[in-house]
């Protein structure tokens, strides 16, 4: 099977790149002036975005890792797309410089007023401290970006060498490295995203996070195959069995980040500590009450019933539809997320400069990832998979009945 890009694929995904970088740069410019006018509304909307598109990014490093372990034929058409996405994270890690740079500005724990009103938060100055919270930064990324070289060197190395033996070492790293991973990204959204409110605390806050990064690794790995699979650049029938597959995983992990988010709410709600429901008070009033409900239904019950049928999971265009959907709804729970914990007395605010913090992160982002998926072949080669996708294209597995691209 041929897994090597054509030329008319690798130019239209560098035309991409290119249109990518130009309206992320533009917005990335106007977004540096909005913020010289608005001040500290430019890094709340920045951390907004910023917290979007790290989810996407580690949320690929996860999934390769899982596919790694795993092993499963699903898996070798989005290796490249997983490996390409988790090569972002060194970008990520540029990215965060405004962050440290806006940290006065962002969290509270870093006023000395504050601090001292608040015995609480007092108690939790040994951790939440600028030089402990930027160290702390350091070693986060320092391992996920570890992780995913680690992987793509060794990825490369079986490409080149066909070397049977380095499947068991990309295993050996995968498997604790998905527990590193877990647990490095308790501490950081404990970090970036909970000290926010720091008098506030959940031990489910990190976990639902982990389940949006599942939620939208599927649905935007689903986009992009949709996307060259449409315009003819995949060197291979996506087998139907295999759309199978990820529609039953998107599906599945929809149920994940429901039950994980209810069980937070109910959990706060149930024991009625005022040290826990002042969170949900200041998200379910003020015009945020509408946000929450479109969440409670649009994040779970819509792409619930949508994905439920069978059919629906083996028919790519409406697969696709329902990915972009969940793209969008992920993106308006990050921001139902983060923003509230800056407008405890304003109730629902948005800014011009949200979505387009969000551009201008989304538009470098996806600038490097097609430039890393555009410089290597779509499969990987000598994997011993190949077979069986192989097998599938030729019309001999479960979905010979059916076209995945209908």
């Amino acid at each position: 099977m041929v897994s090597e890009l054509s030329d008319a694929a690798r130019g239209t995904l560098q035309r991409i790149q290119r249109i990518a970088l130009i309206v992320g740069g533009v917005a990335a410019l106007l977004a540096v002036i909005g913020g010289v006018v608005s001040g500290a509304q430019f890094f709340h909307s920045y951390l907004f975005a910023y917290f979007f598109w790290m989810v996407l990014a580690l949320g690929a490093l996860l999934v390769l890792m899982i596919e790694s372990v795993t092993d499963g034929v699903w898996g070798l058409m989005l290796r490249r797309h997983l490996e390409s996405a988790a090569l972002t994270l060194p970008l990520m890690a540029l990215l965060f410089i405004p962050v440290i740079i806006g940290m006065g500005a962002l969290y509270p724990w870093m006023d000395p007023k504050i601090v001292a009103k608040y015995e609480v938060i007092a108690l939790k100055t040994p951790f939440l401290n600028q030089t402990g919270f930027i160290l702390r930064s350091v070693i986060y990324f320092v391992l996920w970006i570890g992780l995913a070289l680690l992987l793509y060197r060794t990825s490369n190395e079986r490409d080149r060498t066909g070397d049977a033996r380095l499947r068991d070492r990309m295993r050996t790293i995968a498997g604790p490295g998905i527990v590193v991973l877990a647990l490095s990204w308790m501490l950081a959204a404990t970090d970036w995203g909970m000290s926010l409110e720091p008098e506030w605390f959940s031990s489910m806050y990190p976990v639902a996070f982990v389940a949006g990064m599942l939620v939208s690794t599927f649905a935007f790995s689903i986009l992009v195959m949709w996307f060259l699979s449409s315009r003819g650049l995949l060197p291979y029938t996506i087998p139907v069995d295999r759309l199978h597959d990820l529609g039953k995983f998107q599906f599945a992990f929809i149920v994940v980040w429901t039950y994980l988010n209810f069980s937070q709410f109910l959990i706060i709600w149930s024991g009625n500590i005022p040290e826990e429901t002042f969170w949900y008070a200041y998200r379910f009033k003020g015009g945020w009450e509408v946000v929450a409900l479109m969440l409670f239904f649009g994040h779970f019950f819509v792409p619930f019933f949508l994905l439920l049928s069978r059919h629906a999971k083996r028919n790519i265009t409406f697969l696709t539809a329902v990915a972009a959907y969940i793209i969008g709804i992920e993106v308006v729970f990050v921001f139902w997320t983060i923003m509230p914990a800056f407008h405890h007395e304003t109730g629902f605010h948005i800014h011009w400069l949200d979505p387009l913090a969000l551009v201008a992160i989304g538009g470098l982002w996806l600038a490097l990832y097609l430039r890393n998926l555009a410089s290597r072949s779509l499969l990987p080669k000598h994997d011993h998979r190949l077979a069986l996708l192989e097998q599938q294209h030729a019309g001999h597995g479960h979905g010979q009945h059916e076209a995945a691209a209908h």
